[in-house]
C-alpha cells in the first residue's frame, strides 16, 4: 500500500482550489434567477451544505477510495458544465420564484455534494501521528481555495467568462481526483489511528454540535468581513475577491497552528471556543493602529478582517483529533454536522441578525453564543479555565453592548468633513445620510459609495425622471428602478398624467432615509399614487410583463458586481418586455466614472438591444432612452404655465420640444459594436482594474469626446417641427457640450493627465457660441458659475501664498467671490477667514466661525490642515491677530 502524503495535499488543494472558484461562479450566475440579495446568503449556505452533506455521505462508500475519488472529479466537472448554463437559461426567463430557487438550489448543490467527498476520501490515505492531524490536509484545501478564489472566481473570468472559467473548474476537479487516487492507493479497510486514541472522549454528538455552531458563527463572519471589506476597500469585484481571499488564508493558518497550541483532552474545545469568542474583537483594533489607509488590496484584507478568522480555521482538525475511531469515518461524521451550521447561522445573520443588530450587534451576538457554550464546557474545571470562559462572555457582551458599530470606523463614514445625521444596516447595504460641509451638500452612501445627493452634481437625477415622461405620448404607469435620495422619483409625480408608479428598491434601509431628502423629492413616498417594492428590481421586472409606459432608473455602477447584472443586453430584454407598447426604457451611464472600453460597451449593450434607442446629455451625465421606435418630438408638450411641472423643467431646459432636441446628442445604431459584448455570461467590467488618482480624470473629456462622434444633428423628423429659435438652441446645446468637454480636458491636463489631440478644444470659443445662441440656457449658466467658482477659489488659494498685505487684499476679493457663489461650501469660508486675519479684520472671525458651522470637525480635513499651515488658528476656534 503506498500512501505519498505531498500527493494527498496536493490533491486537497487543487479540489479545494474548484471547490470555492466554482461556488463563487455559481452564486455570482445566481444573482439574476434568485436576485441578488438573497444570492448571496442562499448560495453560500447551499453550498457548504451540500459539502457537508457529500462529506458525510464518503461514510457508505466503503474501502473504494481511488475509485470514489475519480468519481466525485467526474461528478465536479459534469456539474461545472451543466449548472452555469442551466443558471444562465433561468436567469434570462421568467421562472415562478419557487422554480428559480429551486434551479438555483439544484446548481450549486449539484457541485457541493460531490466536492465535499474529497477531503473524507483523502483522509484515508493520511499518515497517522502528524502532529497537526488532518489539520495539515484541512490547511492545504485552504491555501487552494485561495487560488481558487483568484484565478478561478477573478482572473479567468475577467479573460475568457464565466462558463469557460467553470469548465476549468471542472477539468481542476478531475486533476485533483486523479492525483488523490494516486496518492490514496489501493483499497484498505478502515483502522483506527493512534492519534484517535489519544482524544479526550469527546462525544461524536457534542463534537459536532460544537462544529454546527462555530460553522454558522464563521459564516456570519466571513459575511460580516465581506461587509466590512466593501466599505474599506470599496465594492469592486476585486475588493470582494481580496476579502475571500484574506478569509482563507487565515482559516488555513489556524488549521495548522490550533492543533498545535490547544491542549488535547477537555479542555481543547474550551481552549477554542474562547478564542473564537475573542478573535473578532480585532474587527474593532485593526482600524484604531492607525495602518489600514496605508495598506491595500489583499494586505488590507489580511489585516483587517485575518486575526479574527484565525482560530475559527482550528476547528474541524481540532475537533476530529478529540473524537475517537477511524481517522476518514469520524471526518466524514464531524463535517456532516456543517450542514446544520451552513443552513442556519448563514442565512439567520445575513436576513436577520444585520438588519436587527447590525454588523457589531451580530458579531456581539455571537460572541455571547459562543462564551455561554464556553462555560458549559468549562464546569468542574480549574480556575484558569473558568477564567477564560468569563472572559469570552465578557468579550461578546463588550462587541454588543459598548464597542458600536465597526462599519462607523470605515474611511467613507469617519471622514472629518462628514456629519452622519442617520445610519442604518440591512441584508444588502450599510446606509447612512451625511451632511458633507467641504461641499455644502447632504449625500447618500450605500456602502460607502455616494449613491446621490442634493447638490448640483445630480441635477441629471430630475431629468431621469422627466425626459422619458416628456417623449411617450401618454405615461400612466411608470416603474423607477432604485430609489436612491427619491430625486428621479419626485420628478415622475410632477406630471399629473402618471397614474401609478412603482419604485424598485433593493434596500429597505434605503427607503427608510427618504425623508432625509425631502428636499429634492417632494415628500414622494407620501403620493398615493407611490408604491414601493422591496426586492431585486430584475425579478420584478421580469414578473411584470408588459406593466410599464415608462421604466426609469440609476442603479449602481456598472462595473460594480451587484450592479452589472442591470446593464447586460439580457437584462435590457427583460426590461423591455416589461414595457407596454409603445414604452420607452431609461437609464443613465456615468462618463466620468468608466474608462472608454467599458463605455463603449455599456451603449453598444443598450443600443444593440433595443429596437430604437438614442443618447441625451444633462450637464456631463449621459441619459439612454429606448423603445419600439424613435418618439413623435411633435407630442412633446411644456407644462401649464406656473405650476410647478413648468418651473421644474424650466430649471433643466426642458420645456417643450426645443428642450428636450436641445439635449439630444445622437441614435445609438451608428455606435460601434463592442468587441467583446457584455452579457449574463461574461461581465467582464467587474474584472477590470478600478483605475484611481488623477487617470480617472481622464476618462471623462474622452468619453465626451467619443459621444461627440454620434452627434451628426437631429433626425429630420425631430428638426422638421421645432421653429428657427429652437433650433437655435439646439445649436447652442452642442457647443456647450464642445465647452463642457473642453473644461473637462482642462481639468486634467492641469493635474498632469496626458489626453489625445481629438480630445481638445478651445472653452472659451464653444463658451462663446454657446452664449450667443441661447445665453439662458440652464447648462450654460451652470457651467459658467462652476468655473467662476473654481477660478475664484483657487486664485484666492494661490494668493495667500504670499503672506503680504496686498495679496491678502486680492485673495479676499477671489475668495469673498468664492464664498458668495458657493455659500455652503465651507472651505471657501475657511479660506476667506486666512485672508481676512492676515488684514486684522474681525470679520475672519465670523469667516472662521461661518465654516466651522458648516463642518465642525474642519480641523481635520485637508483643507482644515491646510488652512493651519498657512497660520489660521482653527483649534482654539479663533483666527489669531497678526
Amino acid at each position: 500500500m503506498r500512501s505519498s502524503r505531498s500527493a494527498l495535499a496536493a490533491s486537497a488543494a487543487l479540489s479545494g482550489a474548484a471547490g470555492l472558484g466554482l461556488e463563487v461562479l455559481l452564486v455570482s450566475l445566481a444573482g439574476p434567477v434568485i436576485g441578488h440579495g438573497r444570492a448571496g446568503a442562499v448560495g453560500v449556505a447551499v453550498f457548504i451544505a451540500a459539502w457537508a452533506l457529500g462529506a458525510r455521505w464518503a461514510k457508505i462508500l466503503g474501502p473504494r477510495t481511488p475509485r470514489a475519488l475519480v468519481l466525485a472529479g467526474l461528478a465536479v466537472a459534469t456539474a461545472a458544465l451543466a449548472a452555469p448554463a442551466l443558471l444562465l437559461h433561468a436567469g434570462g426567463r421568467a421562472w415562478p420564484p419557487a422554480a428559480a430557487l429551486a434551479a438555483a438550489v439544484a446548481c450549486i448543490a449539484a457541485v457541493g455534494v460531490p466536492q465535499g467527498l474529497f477531503l473524507p476520501l483523502l483522509a484515508r490515505g493520511w499518515p497517522a501521528g502528524v502532529r497537526a492531524g488532518v489539520g495539515g490536509l484541512v490547511s492545504a484545501s485552504l491555501a487552494g481555495a485561495v487560488l481558487g478564489a483568484r484565478w478561478l472566481g477573478h482572473d479567468l473570468p475577467g479573460l475568457h467568462g464565466r462558463p469557460a472559467a467553470a469548465a476549468l473548474g471542472g477539468a481542476l476537479a478531475l486533476v485533483a481526483a486523479g492525483v488523490g487516487a494516486w496518492g490514496v492507493g489501493s483499497p484498505r479497510p478502515p483502522r483506527a489511528d493512534p492519534v484517535s486514541r489519544l482524544g479526550g472522549g469527546l462525544s461524536p454528538l457534542a463534537a459536532g454540535a460544537l462544529l454546527a455552531l462555530l460553522t454558522g458563527w464563521l459564516g456570519s463572519l466571513e459575511w460580516i468581513g465581506l461587509r466590512l471589506g466593501v466599505l474599506w476597500l470599496g465594492g469592486m469585484q476585486i475588493a470582494l475577491t481580496s476579502v475571500l481571499c484574506a478569509s482563507l488564508l487565515a482559516l488555513a493558518l489556524g488549521a495548522l497552528l490550533m492543533p498545535c497550541l490547544c491542549p488535547r483532552g477537555g479542555l481543547a474545545p474550551v481552549v477554542l471556543l474562547g478564542a473564537c469568542a475573542l478573535a473578532p474583537l480585532w474587527i474593532w483594533i485593526a482600524p484604531s493602529l492607525g495602518v489600514m489607509g496605508e495598506l491595500e488590496g489583499l494586505t488590507a484584507a489580511l489585516v483587517l478582517i485575518g486575526p479574527a478568522l484565525v482560530p475559527f480555521g482550528g476547528a474541524v482538525p481540532l475537533l476530529h483529533r478529540e473524537v475517537r475511531g477511524a481517522s476518514a469515518e469520524r471526518l466524514a461524521a464531524l463535517l456532516g454536522w456543517e450542514a446544520v451550521g451552513a443552513l442556519v447561522g448563514v442565512p439567520a445573520s445575513h436576513l436577520v441578525l444585520v438588519p436587527a443588530l447590525g454588523l457589531g450587534g451580530t458579531l456581539g451576538l455571537w460572541s455571547l453564543v459562543g462564551g455561554a457554550a464556553t462555560l458549559g464546557f468549562a464546569r468542574r474545571r480549574p480556575a484558569p479555565v473558568i477564567a477564560v470562559a468569563l472572559a469570552a462572555l465578557a468579550a461578546g457582551g463588550a462587541a454588543l453592548f459598548a464597542l458600536g458599530e465597526p462599519a462607523l470606523a470605515a474611511p467613507a463614514l469617519a471622514d472629518p468633513a462628514l456629519e452622519v445625521l442617520a445610519f442604518e444596516e440591512d441584508e444588502h447595504f450599510a446606509v447612512a445620510v451625511v451632511d458633507d460641509g467641504l461641499l455644502g451638500e447632504r449625500t447618500l452612501l450605500t456602502d460607502g459609495f455616494r449613491a446621490a445627493g442634493t447638490g448640483r452634481d445630480y441635477l441629471y437625477m430630475r431629468a431621469l425622471g422627466h425626459l422619458p415622461l416628456l417623449l411617450h405620448p401618454s405615461p400612466e404607469s411608470v416603474a423607477v428602478l432604485a430609489l436612491g435620495t427619491g430625486t428621479s422619483a419626485g420628478a415622475v409625480a410632477l406630471h399629473p398624467r402618471v397614474a401609478a408608479i412603482e419604485v424598485l428598491e433593493l434596500s429597505a434601509s434605503v427607503r427608510d432615509m427618504a425623508p432625509w431628502f425631502e428636499e429634492v423629492n417632494g415628500g414622494v413616498l407620501a403620493d398615493p399614487r407611490v408604491r414601493v417594492v422591496i426586492a431585486d428590481g430584475r425579478r420584478t421586472l421580469d414578473a411584470r410583463r408588459g406593466a410599464f409606459d415608462v421604466i426609469t432608473m440609476e442603479p449602481l455602477l456598472p462595473d460594480s458586481p451587484f450592479g452589472v447584472y442591470l446593464y447586460t443586453r439580457e437584462f435590457y430584454r427583460t426590461a423591455a418586455r416589461s414595457l407596454a407598447p409603445g414604452g420607452l426604457l431609461c437609464q443613465w451611464v456615468p462618463p466620468h466614472a468608466l474608462e472608454p472600453v467599458t463605455f463603449d460597451a455599456l451603449l453598444d449593450a443598450f443600443g444593440s438591444s433595443l429596437a430604437w434607442s438614442g443618447a441625451w446629455l444633462f450637464g456631463t451625465q449621459v441619459i439612454l432612452v429606448g423603445g419600439e421606435e424613435r418618439p413623435n418630438l411633435a407630442l412633446v408638450r411644456g407644462a401649464p404655465p406656473g405650476s410647478p411641472l413648468a418651473a421644474a423643467l424650466a430649471q433643466l431646459g426642458l420645456d417643450g420640444s426645443a428642450g428636450a432636441a436641445a439635449h439630444f446628442v445622437g441614435e445609438l445604431g451608428g455606435w460601434p459594436r463592442s468587441a467583446r459584448a457584455l452579457r449574463d455570461a461574461d461581465p467582464w467590467v467587474v474584472y477590470r482594474p478600478r483605475r484611481r488618482g488623477a487617470r480617472l480624470l481622464g476618462d471623462l473629456p474622452r468619453n465626451l469626446a467619443r459621444l461627440r462622434a454620434l452627434d451628426l444633428g437631429l433626425p429630420d423628423a425631430w428638426a422638421e417641427v421645432l421653429s428657427p429659435g429652437g433650433k437655435a438652441r439646439v445649436a447652442g446645446a452642442r457647443s456647450l457640450r464642445r465647452a463642457r468637454e473642453a473644461h473637462a480636458a482642462r481639468e486634467a491636463l492641469a493635474r498632469g493627465v496626458e489626453l489625445e489631440d481629438s480630445v481638445l478644444c478651445d472653452v472659451e470659443v464653444e463658451l462663446a457660441r454657446a452664449r450667443a445662441l441661447d445665453p439662458h440656457a440652464p447648462g450654460l449658466i451652470l457651467l459658467e458659475g462652476e468655473r467662476r467658482f473654481l477660478r475664484s477659489l483657487r486664485a484666492g488659494v494661490g494668493l495667500l501664498r504670499d503672506r503680504s498685505p496686498a495679496a491678502a487684499r486680492a485673495a479676499v476679493d477671489e475668495l469673498l467671490a468664492a464664498a458668495e457663489l458657493r455659500p455652503r461650501r465651507a472651505d471657501a469660508h475657511l479660506y476667506l477667514a486666512v485672508a481676512l486675519t492676515r488684514l486684522g479684520s474681525a470679520a475672519g472671525d465670523r469667516a472662521l466661525a461661518r465654516a466651522l458651522d458648516l463642518c465642525p470637525n474642519l480641523a481635520s480635513t485637508g483643507a482644515g490642515i491646510r488652512a493651519a499651515e498657512l497660520g489660521l488658528d482653527l483649534e482654539g476656534g479663533r483666527a489669531p491677530r497678526p
